[in-house]
Parts: structure tokens; C-alpha cells; sequence
């Protein structure tokens, strides 16, 4: 009786989480608790689970940050700031509950993109500006919809969607029932989640995406060397380029509104420019880098750049008409501030072992090569979204960070395992 009752959370908790993912926080606090709650209930059963590196270091990582968070001290850190930083931290270790709830199980990882896919195209529309879409075309593309998320966030989740469309086509393709209406569905999504990526304007984010999306050529094309170039590609590069000429405009005004400031830079002037996204960020970079080597070693203690920013009063760090910056655009240099140079070498461990744990489980046969491919280049592109941004104290990023980390976890994790003797028992 209690297996079955584990069982229906489980399967519960991992759909409501994929399919709230981007388009209801409350449900994602909802489908995350109970994955906790399955994963608390199986392990009160005392199951036989693997072990690996990934969890260990996951849960060395989180007791480092939350020593960190009783010594640290800073401007403004009272106690309760820094712990209330600490646990925010601590909740990324989510992803380990939900790895052994999934355990490595390929066709549920599937069923739970699909879901995730689904929430994202259908909370992009319900949140969607109609209005002012067929009103004032013009204002609606400059405004940046990031679909009730930040722009920069909404690219990330949408660019890492597009991933998952190109590395698993082929699924879409071979789907049982009518050929015809999965590909035509396969394309519908295929052009929501480009235009909603395009329209964040994220330089970023297209960056990451580009670079990433380079490696995947690559990739199938050292595996796939001696074959004729698939079909797909030339439907699919052509549609691209299409949705490129539609948004060069844009795109082109977003990166040459900058031009001056990187000549500006190139030629040694660092003067602040307010008007200049790119001059605030190079400032602030600059100020955590200053921040960073002031406390090299352990860092000045969680949460402690956005205090740091706030005590400066320096006019290059504020936003106009919104304050003083909350972040350094620079997960791994607001890592070093927050928890130093020890604090980096845990946090890019934890993505080595993830990478890591997706080629074992590829190595293992107990994933395709197309998830292999989708895993472990959706790791890389949050790695490189990771070098302009910084949002893994939010919850949406957390839940994001949990599908994705906590799937590249439990496939290497269940690894040397059969498929029938592994799971929550």
C-alpha cells in the first residue's frame, strides 16, 4: 500500500513540476515539496540507492555555504541576511531528490520535457501582450516580453527549449499516430519558442546559444561523418535564417546601441555611461572582481555582493529610477564574492560531475545518444548563459536547475542499474 501511495507522488510530483515549471511558481513549490515528500518516504525504507560524487560534493557544497553564512561578515550582512542567503543556496541541492525520484528513468525524463515544453508554450501565450502585439508591433518587440520572467531569463529557458527540439526531433518525427501532425507540431513549437527567444533581445543569451548550438554541429557531425548530411538540416537552417531577417532589425540596434562603449573600452576609457547597459555591467565587473580579491580564499560570506552594491553608493552601479544593482551579471564572479575562490571550485565540480554523469550513463546504454546530446549541451549553455547573468537565488531558476541538473544526475546515477531494479522502493 505505501509503495503505491509512493508511486502516485512520485509521478505526481515530477508532472506537476515539468509542467508548472515556467508557467506557474506556485506549482512548482507545490510539484517540488512533493518530490521531497517521495523522496523522505522511500528513504525512510532504507532503499539500497547509488551513491556518486555529484550528490556528495551537492551536499558538501550546501553545508560549505551554510558555514559560510554563520562566519561571513559584511556590510549590512546581519545574521538573518546571511542565512536567509544561505538557505537560498541550500535549496538548489532540490536537484538531488528529484534525481533519485527519477531515477534514471529515459522515458519518464521524456514524458517530463514534453510537459515542460507544453508549460512553456502555453504560459508564454497566456501571459502574452495581444494587445499591444497587433496594435504597435514596433513597441511590443523593443519592450522585451520575457513572458512574466526577466528577458534574460526567458531566453534561457526558451534557448534551452530549442535545444531540446533539435537534439530530440527525431522523436517527434517517429511519433505513433499521423505523420503529418507531429511534424506539423513539432514545427508549430519549433517557431513559438524561436520567436519567443528572439524577442527577449538577450545578447547574452543569443551568444551562449550560438556557441553552444556550434558545438552541437560539431558534435553530430564528428558522429555522423561518414553519412550524407540529414535531411532536416536544410528545412531547419532555412527557417532560421528566416526568423533572423524578421528580427535583424532589432537584433542589429540592440548590439550596435553599444558600439561606442566597447570602442570606448578597447581604447582603455572605462568612463561610466548611464545610458549603456554594457558600461554598468563592465563597472560592476569590475567592482566584484575588487570585491573578490579583498576576500579571495572563502569570499565575504552568502549574499553578500548585493549588499556589497548597495553600501557603495557608487552612481556606475545604479540602475536609474530603480537603485543600486542586485547582482554582478557573473554567476561565477558572484560566486567568488559570495563564496570565494573555494566556493568556485565546488560549483563548476558540481557541472564537471554532471557532464560527467551523463556520458557514463551514455557509455552504460541507458540513455540515447540524442538525450545525451540534449543533457549534456543544455549543461553547456546554462554555463555559458552563466558568464552574463546571475539568477540562482530565484525560485524559477532553482525549479529550472533542478529538472535539468537533477535529470543529468539520475541517468549516470542509476546507471549500473537494470530498468526494472531501480527507483524509490
Amino acid at each position: 500500500m505505501l509503495q503505491a501511495w509512493i508511486e502516485r507522488l512520485r509521478r505526481l510530483g515530477l508532472d506537476v513540476t515539468a509542467l508548472s515549471l515556467f508557467s506557474a511558481p506556485a506549482g512548482v513549490s507545490v510539484g517540488l515539496g512533493l518530490v521531497v515528500l517521495t523522496f523522505l518516504l522511500a528513504l525512510a525504507r532504507r532503499p539500497l540507492w547509488p551513491l556518486s560524487a555529484g550528490v556528495v560534493l551537492a551536499v558538501v557544497f550546501v553545508g560549505y555555504v551554510l558555514v559560510l553564512g554563520v562566519v561571513g561578515d559584511y556590510p549590512g550582512g546581519t545574521p538573518a541576511v546571511r542565512m536567509e542567503a544561505a538557505a537560498q543556496w541550500a535549496q538548489l541541492l532540490v536537484f538531488v531528490p528529484v534525481a533519485y525520484v527519477l531515477a534514471g528513468d529515459q522515458a519518464r525524463l521524456l514524458r517530463l520535457l514534453g510537459l515542460a515544453l507544453v508549460g512553456l508554450i502555453l504560459g508564454a501565450l497566456w501571459r502574452l501582450d495581444w494587445a499591444l502585439l497587433f496594435t504597435d508591433t514596433g513597441a511590443f518587440v523593443e519592450r522585451r516580453p520575457g513572458f512574466g520572467f526577466p528577458a534574460n531569463v526567458a531566453a534561457l529557458f526558451s534557448g534551452t527549449a530549442l535545444l531540446g527540439l533539435v537534439m530530440l526531433r527525431q522523436r517527434w518525427w517517429r511519433a505513433r499516430g499521423p505523420r503529418a501532425l507531429w511534424l506539423g507540431l513539432w514545427w508549430l513549437a519549433l517557431l513559438l519558442v524561436a520567436q519567443g527567444f528572439l524577442l527577449s533581445l538577450s545578447r547574452g543569451a543569443w551568444l551562449a546559444l550560438v556557441l553552444t548550438l556550434a558545438l552541437g554541429l560539431l558534435w553530430t557531425a564528428r558522429t555522423s561523418a561518414s553519412q550524407a548530411p540529414p535531411r532536416w538540416t536544410l528545412p531547419v537552417t532555412g527557417i532560421i535564417v528566416v526568423l533572423l531577417l524578421l528580427y535583424a532589425g532589432p537584433m542589429a540596434e540592440r548590439f550596435a546601441a553599444e558600439w561606442g562603449s566597447v570602442q570606448a573600452m578597447l581604447a582603455g576609457d572605462i568612463d561610466y555611461a548611464p545610458e549603456s547597459s554594457l558600461s554598468q555591467r563592465w563597472h560592476a565587473q569590475r567592482f566584484g572582481l575588487h570585491a573578490w580579491l579583498s576576500q579571495p580564499w572563502l569570499g565575504w560570506g552568502p549574499g553578500a555582493a548585493r549588499a556589497l552594491l548597495a553600501a557603495s553608493d557608487d552612481p556606475s552601479l545604479m540602475v536609474i529610477g530603480y537603485g543600486p544593482l542586485k547582482h554582478l551579471h557573473n554567476t561565477y564572479l558572484e560566486v567568488l564574492v559570495q563564496l570565494g575562490l573555494l566556493g568556485l571550485l565546488f560549483w563548476l565540480g558540481l557541472f564537471w560531475l554532471l557532464l560527467r554523469s551523463v556520458f557514463q550513463a551514455r557509455r552504460a546504454r541507458r540513455i540515447d545518444a540524442d538525450v545525451t546530446r540534449f543533457l549534456a549541451l543544455a549543461l553547456v549553455y546554462l554555463m555559458l548563459w552563466s558568464l552574463f547573468d546571475f539568477h540562482a537565488m530565484q525560485q524559477v531558476w532553482r525549479a529550472y536547475w533542478a529538472l535539468l541538473a537533477g535529470a543529468a544526475l539520475s541517468v549516470g546515477l542509476f546507471a549500473g542499474r537494470s530498468a526494472d531494479a531501480h527507483g524509490p522502493r
